[in-house]
């Protein structure tokens, strides 16, 4: 009797949040290649290709859904991660950020705009 798909890949967002998970996580695929702080990994069953972040206890850890391995570790979530904040955060106000001659909106509960927020070190 041939083995049930067991993954559940394509109910997950391009954008996964795994730090209070991220061993679970990564027991569940396979290790393709190893990058500068990522990993290029692998559904098992699917095939989904994922860039995942190295464990960092300081920081937000994220699984990326990936289209190909070539060029994977060149994979730009930045905007993934940036839409991923302001949710987070509830959206943004109608205020202008603090930053110097910047006029995008803040991130609700800051004083900065999301790509102020992520310039400096800011992830969730």
């Amino acid at each position: 009797m041939p083995r049930e798909a067991m993954c559940n890949c394509k109910e997950q967002p391009a954008l996964i949040d795994i730090s209070n998970n991220h061993s679970d996580f990564k027991s569940k695929l396979n290790q393709l290649d190893v990058g500068n702080w990522v990993l290029l990994m692998q559904c098992p069953d699917c095939k989904q290709l994922y860039k995942v972040d190295e464990w960092d206890k300081y920081q937000t850890c994220y699984a990326v859904k990936i289209p190909s391995c070539e060029n994977w570790e060149a994979f730009d979530s930045e905007s993934l991660i940036k839409d991923k904040i302001v949710q987070n955060h509830g959206g943004l106000t109608n205020e202008s950020c603090m930053w110097s001659g910047c006029d995008i909106k803040q991130v609700k509960g800051s004083a900065y705009c999301v790509n102020h927020l992520y310039s400096g070190g800011t992830r969730a």
